[in-house]
């Protein structure tokens, strides 16, 4: 075949294969033009999720009368001009394609009228101008979308699927303008109306989490507020700002769907500021969950390239590690203000919820107690604090019990089952303590802080215990033992069905280390090339802590109790365990009163 144009109607047809995939494709380029003009009001009308006719209405500027039949040509736009302006983009929408594109696969008709313009015109898919009335502002509305491509339509999903999809664009809609007023109808029915907000961003933005992401988040929301700048070298105009928010590391879901992330006020999908997100909860979090976040990325324009993809979901940086960096160590100092249990707030969910920490209250960590009358001290080997189950404890709670005032997890008040220690806090509250999960945290906490320091002290053997394995795995251990040894414990070859364990971490004293290796050398064998060093670390030393902690169903003194209390407090991290399960539950003197009819 001869080369050959293609005619108008089809390129743009074509064009709209790339932009264009369903009504909530549509939906953002509307909305986004919308936002464009400046509108501070938008109003979306959608029939069969947008399938059958979807209407985008605002209070922008407007599109003047001489104007309208050049915005349905392709390319034809207001935004750039020069081939600068493409690394300079500080609009939405630059391309010119979003509606000569869905005008050719919809009946499309586009109305509006500029403030000053005595009255509004329209203009349809067809061509050709005709008066109409319209306050000032744009409306445009598609109807009956790819009846003029009929394979493409084919390709649509459910009418839930895509409101789901649409739904998808109204809540990035409401996170990312929380000055906008929003309201939206849907087969004649308004399922949202949310006035615009006041205040600066952060706070503007607070009340809209629990409409788009749920009260839980809501309510548990811990700010993100951080800057800096990113290689100078490189870049002159160089400081990137995060905000928003995110949720303490005891409110987590099974799926990534409830992380909101934004660059320059785009919602976009980028894999690497996602694992920047989920790395810096760490241990945090159990295996396989995902954290809640609500994140608004700032970076100066001429350092991202949204010209990645036809739809400006995917965008290109300049210097994606240095943002991989503020993103991680701003969410990391975020949850170390936050994760020790310096303030308890209602947990969400009655009895069954966990601790949590006020949205947006500083948290100090306090120390230890001026005095106090035992010791629990993590220098101290577990099996020495208890040798032995002790004698069941029959001292009077009104002489052990401590004020609850100077604490902010209360005093002890005694335990349940011998696993779960019962306090009482300063406002009435009643908190449960998982005794072995709690003092894993502090054993990890203790080893991370003398690896980071420079070495765990170690700890030698006078007698080398002697652990049997299979020869794979003596090999394994092996392979790892100069890995092991900055641990402090150190292991030699003893036959090939054997090593020698020479040295132990001191913080965790002398005991039997045969469960220990027996652990750790199925931990070592699991661990894939990819694997980083610092989770490598994280697995160690967990299963390090984890076999050296107080166990369940080990009656403690009250003294013991509230030593445990007191290093929880001083302690980052403590309200979950190791593996992200939480350490403690709170009922608030409220929800007691309410299961006693008392409210």
């Amino acid at each position: 075949m001869p080369i050959r144009k293609l005619p108008d109607t089809l390129a743009n047809q074509i064009a709209a294969g790339e932009v264009i995939e369903r009504p909530s494709s549509v939906l953002k380029e509307l909305t986004e033009n919308a936002l464009d003009a400046g509108a501070t009001m938008l109003r979306v009308d959608l029939t069969d999720s947008g399938l059958t006719k979807l209407a985008v209405t605002d209070n922008g500027s407007g599109i003047p009368q001489a104007e309208l039949a050049l915005a349905l040509q392709r390319h034809a736009t207001s935004k750039i001009a020069t081939t600068e302006d493409l690394f300079n983009i500080h609009t939405f929408g630059f391309r010119g394609e979003a509606l000569p594109s869905i005008a050719s696969v919809s009946r499309f008709t586009l109305t509006s009228r500029p403030a000053g313009q005595p009255e509004a015109w329209s203009i349809s898919g067809e061509g050709g101008l005709k008066p109409a009335a319209h306050p000032p502002g744009t409306r445009v509305e598609v109807a009956d979308l790819f009846y003029a491509t009929p394979a493409r339509r084919k390709f649509l999903k459910s009418p839930r699927a895509e409101r789901t999809a649409t739904e998808g664009v109204i809540k990035n809609l409401a996170l990312a303008h929380p000055h906008l007023t929003l309201t939206v109808v849907e087969d004649g029915t308004e399922t949202w109306h949310i006035p615009a907000a006041q205040g600066n961003f952060l706070s503007a933005l607070h009340p809209r989490l629990a409409n788009v992401v749920g009260e839980d988040f809501a309510r548990a929301a811990l700010p993100v507020n951080a800057s800096r700048s990113l290689d100078e070298s490189r870049i002159t105009n160089n400081e990137s700002r995060l905000e928003g928010y995110i949720s303490p590391a005891q409110l987590h879901a099974g799926t990534a769907q409830k992380q909101f992330l934004f660059v320059n006020g785009r919602p976009i999908k980028d894999r690497s500021l996602q694992a920047a997100l989920k790395n810096a909860y760490g241990d945090a979090l159990p295996a396989g969950r995902h954290p809640f976040a609500v994140l608004f990325l700032t970076v100066p324009a001429d350092q991202v390239d949204v010209n990645v993809h036809p739809a400006k979901s995917e965008v290109r940086f300049r210097d994606a590690n240095g943002l991989y960096g503020l993103i991680y160590a701003a969410i990391r100092q975020t949850l170390a203000q936050h994760r020790a249990p310096g303030v308890l707030a209602q947990a969400p969910g009655g009895m069954m919820g966990q601790a949590w920490n006020k949205p947006g209250t500083p948290i100090t960590h306090p120390g230890p107690p001026a005095t106090f009358s035992a010791s629990f001290d993590l220098q101290t080997p577990p099996q020495k604090l208890w040798k032995g189950e002790a004698p069941t404890n029959h001292e009077s709670p009104i002489t052990n019990h401590e004020s609850p005032n100077s604490h902010p997890l209360g005093s002890a008040v005694g335990q349940i089952a011998a696993t779960y220690i019962v306090a009482e806090t300063p406002e009435g509250a009643l908190i449960l303590v998982d005794q072995h999960a709690a003092h894993e945290r502090l054993v990890y906490e203790g080893l991370k802080s003398q690896f980071t320091a420079g070495h765990i002290t170690a700890q030698q053997l006078l007698i080398p215990a002697i652990v049997t394995l299979s020869p794979a795995q003596v090999q394994t251990l092996l392979a790892h033992a100069a890995e092991l040894q900055t641990f402090g414990l150190e292991v030699e070859s003893y036959s090939p069905t054997a090593v020698a364990v020479t040295a132990m971490p001191q913080l965790i004293g002398g005991a039997n280390p045969a469960p220990l290796i027996q652990d750790l050398v199925e931990d070592l064998q699991s661990l894939t090339a990819r694997t980083t060093l610092s989770q490598k670390l994280e697995h160690v030393l967990a299963t390090i802590a984890c076999h050296h902690s107080i166990r369940a169903h080990r009656r403690l003194s009250l003294a013991e109790q509230n030593a445990l209390l007191r290093q929880m407090e001083a302690t980052p991290n403590s309200l979950t365990c190791n593996h992200g399960r939480p350490t403690v539950v709170s009922l608030t003197l409220p929800e007691l009163e309410k299961l006693f009819a008392r409210r």
